[in-house]
């Protein structure tokens, strides 16, 4: 079975596990929308084992949420297989970092 645990502390948001079709929901979504909305956050990824597109997609719905609501993400510890992933959907722009 496949699943994703995240922590959330100093403004640091940490994942493990898996960012997909089988482990992002709408309660998942939910929750994550908001415990980050109106603040200024970094995703670590370093934990993350797998991701595809819906992984993605989530990630591209935290950025469009920071920007609707004037905070700021950014993506830490990016996997080699999300930078693919991005470039090949040409959204990899649209991806913050944080080195």
């Amino acid at each position: 079975m496949t699943s994703v645990d995240w922590t959330y502390e100093n403004d640091v948001a940490t994942f493990h596990g898996e960012l997909s079709v089988f482990t992002i929901d709408t309660a998942f979504e939910k929750k994550t929308l908001h415990s980050f909305h109106n603040k200024n956050v970094v995703i670590d990824l370093a934990g993350v084992s797998k991701i595809d597109t819906a992984g993605l997609a989530w990630l591209l719905c935290l950025v469009e949420e920071a920007n609707k609501t004037k905070s700021e993400i950014s993506f830490h510890n990016i996997p080699p297989d999300l930078i693919k992933l991005a470039k090949l959907s040409a959204v990899d722009l649209f991806l913050p970092t944080k080195i």
